[in-house]
């Protein structure tokens, strides 16, 4: 508890008496300085105290009172002498108040350490509820603070729990006028200041009592944190937790990002072919696939068979497209196997026209129009429309987002688990069973033929065939891979988007 203000005033009480064998204690009969603030002492001091240790004691309403002594020391205590000098002979002690047990406010100079020591215990010994002590000095401004040397009594601070009292230290000025005070007030009403005026007016007993009484207004300091205090704190936590657990999110999926951006640039993942984010090839990257002239020789029938011999059609640059420069087979045996017999364009089914077609050539190994296949890279499809391998330049990555990278580890857990992928796409397209039969279904029609099946292209003319496709936009965007944009974070709603960007690794 911390004191705040200091109150002295002087009050009449009567002497106790015996009556009929009973002893009748000593009341308070009147407050002088309330009634004839002329003929009484009174003292308020506002301010300017310090606490020095804060011993909780009840209060009533923060008001600690009662009657003020300086406390006794023992008879040999070396302390008396040297306390003579600041405390006058006649100031009161507690012999010289009434007899009934009124609680006591001590006051006590600050000489030094032993003194200090002995008055402190002295005052353990009385009923008192709190003690002022001043260093001698007659200053009249603010004591030292708590921390400060001079109230060191060599004892490590242990003096400030080991009293059931609070102490306060008030300026040496204050306690100097204090101690002149109780000096006069303590001896019989014949003694006291203005002891013909308060017997005129009162008409007191001789036996009566004239005494300073103190009152100290105290604040308690409570230790408990008020409500709006927990609630910041909470708050705080719950800030702190939240605020955390993002920036570990983020740096996390930065990691994923990275790990997922590292692995497309190596080749090892596909985005489009995942159906993960759709993709296109730079225009000026296409014009780099290498133009021929198309040229295939269709073999001559044989009598010991019928079965189509595997012979891959001859092609010539188309720079230079007279029969002596014809390109010799010199195909690699990847690109051999993946196109043995290629009759027409896959995107406008159009058979292409030995000698005279100008075709491009993939790196995969697969042919089409020049016009056909680059309208489908640059503006539909990063894949090649046979065998869903990409078109991009090496090392190519687009930017790689946290949808992308949720969407990529969700597709490779369901992979590793076996599980069926199914895609919806719109305009009515049908649901593939599984990342395969896409490419089986685009590549079926110009797979080699078997063995078995050979057939002669002058049996089955281009105009005779039958065609499901209506355009060759219709063609190019049948053979596009599907994405599921719906599972995309724009097709979430906003709270979801808000929450992703601020925990990216939730789903």
């Amino acid at each position: 508890m911390s004191l705040q203000t200091i109150r002295n005033v002087v009050l009449l009480f009567s002497n106790p008496s015996w009556s009929d064998g009973h002893s009748n204690p000593s009341t308070i009969l009147r407050n002088i300085t309330a009634l004839s603030s002329q003929i009484a002492y009174s003292e308020d001091l506002l301010g300017n105290i310090t606490t020095l240790s804060t011993t909780s004691v009840s209060t009533a309403n923060g008001v600690i009172q009662g009657l003020l002594y300086v406390p006794d020391l023992p008879e040999h205590d070396p302390c008396r002498d040297l306390a003579g000098t600041y405390i006058p002979p006649n100031v009161t002690r507690q012999v010289n108040l009434p007899t009934t047990n009124y609680n006591l406010i001590a006051l006590a100079p600050w000489i030094n350490s032993s003194c200090t020591q002995s008055f402190l215990a002295s005052a353990r010994l009385d009923p008192i509820r709190g003690m002022l002590v001043y260093l001698p000095d007659g200053d009249a401004s603010q004591p030292p603070d708590v921390d400060d040397e001079a109230w060191d009594l060599g004892d490590g601070g242990v003096w400030k729990t080991t009293n059931r009292y609070p102490v306060y230290a008030i300026p040496g000025a204050s306690g100097k006028e204090m101690m002149e005070q109780l000096s006069l007030y303590s001896g019989d009403l014949s003694t006291v200041p203005f002891s013909n005026q308060i017997t005129t007016t009162y008409s007191p007993n001789p036996a009566d009592y004239v005494r300073v009484w103190t009152e100290l207004t105290v604040t308690t300091v409570s230790t408990t944190l008020p409500l709006w205090a927990f609630i910041l704190i909470i708050l705080g936590v719950i800030v702190a937790v939240i605020g955390s657990t993002s920036l570990l999110m983020h740096f996390v999926q930065s990691r994923r990002r990275a790990a997922l951006r590292r692995r497309v640039v190596r080749g090892e993942v596909n985005l489009e072919a995942l159906g993960i984010k759709r993709l296109i090839v730079p225009l000026d990257h296409i014009k780099t696939f290498p133009l021929f002239t198309y040229n295939y020789d269709p073999p001559l029938p044989s009598p010991a068979s019928v079965k189509l011999p595997l012979k891959k059609g001859r092609r010539s640059s188309e720079a230079s497209r007279d029969p002596a420069s014809i390109r010799t087979d010199t195909r690699t045996e990847k690109n051999v196997s993946a196109i043995n017999y290629q009759p027409a364009c896959l995107i406008c089914l159009e058979d292409f026209e030995s000698r005279k077609t100008i075709i491009r050539e993939l790196p995969c190994g697969h042919i089409y129009h020049p016009e056909c296949i680059d309208e489908f890279l640059s503006q539909l499809s990063s894949l090649c429309p046979s065998c869903k391998a990409s078109m991009l330049p090496p090392g190519y990555c687009p930017k790689i987002t946290n949808s992308i990278v949720r969407r990529e580890f969700g597709t490779r857990r369901l992979r590793s688990r076996g599980a069926i992928i199914h895609v919806d796409v719109e305009r009515g397209r049908r649901r593939l069973s599984s990342w395969s039969s896409s490419m089986r279904k685009h590549i079926c029609r110009v797979s080699s033929p078997k063995p078995d099946e050979a057939f002669d292209l002058q049996e089955y003319p281009r105009a005779g065939r039958p065609s499901t496709i209506g355009t060759t936009r219709d063609r190019m965007e049948d053979l596009v891979v599907p994405v599921d944009e719906t599972n995309s974070d724009d097709g979430r709603p906003q709270w979801k988007r808000t929450a992703l960007k601020v925990f990216p690794g939730f789903r």
